[in-house]
């Protein structure tokens, strides 16, 4: 399969500057967007909870969603693809915005049919090594009926964002409030986010 990458560097540049967040659809071709959603039906999944650390905590209340975390050493080629496009981006990031992000946590999520995530920021109060949001959907033949966007919660109003497979979004972590609306099949996406720390490359899961 062909590992061709295909965002626009110009556009994401230019609209995480001046709004804080890029939509882009056929990011992911069609060959790997089955791959990936392949994998994830094989993957082992767990509830996610909110919140850091031991402080984590399931409340199904507030999000219902599950996850398995991607480790940077998975040998599988839909991975491999996956990280190599997040690379590709990181460094685009870095160049443009000096943001100093080197480290990458990411994992597979699965939203069953009336999973949901309230309203919420993604980087943590005490914690503000979560720079910028990436995700990616393999969510194939998706309709709007099908429930599961994305809402961005701006200045200007909210923007709803369809999961369609092999489109993806980005964003600033710190900034944007969003929420995963209620879904009425199962959703897949791969969601991760950029991070600061001092020290060497690393993946933090």
């Amino acid at each position: 399969m062909s590992q061709s990458i295909m965002v626009n560097a110009s556009d994401l540049i230019e609209q995480l500057c001046e709004k804080g967040w890029f939509y882009q659809q056929n990011v992911i071709p069609g060959e790997w967007v089955t791959a990936l959603a392949d994998l994830c039906h094989k993957r082992t999944f767990l509830q996610a909870g909110i919140g850091q650390g031991i402080k984590n905590i399931i409340n199904e209340a507030i999000r219902s969603d599950s996850i398995s975390w991607i480790d940077p050493q998975e040998k599988d080629p839909a991975v491999v693809y996956y990280l190599a496009l997040v690379d590709e981006i990181k460094h685009l990031l870095n160049r443009e915005f000096y943001l100093g992000l080197n480290g990458f946590e990411g994992h597979f999520s699965r939203y069953p049919q009336g999973a949901f995530y309230k309203p919420h920021y993604d980087c943590f109060a005490q914690d503000k090594r979560r720079a910028v949001t990436l995700i990616f959907y393999i969510n194939q033949n998706w309709q709007p009926e099908n429930g599961g966007q994305l809402c961005l919660h701006l200045p200007e109003g909210k923007k709803v964002i369809e999961p369609v497979a092999g489109s993806m979004i980005c964003f600033l972590s710190e900034q944007i409030l969003h929420e995963v609306l209620p879904t009425q099949v199962e959703r897949m996406a791969l969601t991760g986010w950029f991070v600061r720390h001092q020290g060497q490359d690393y993946f933090y899961s």
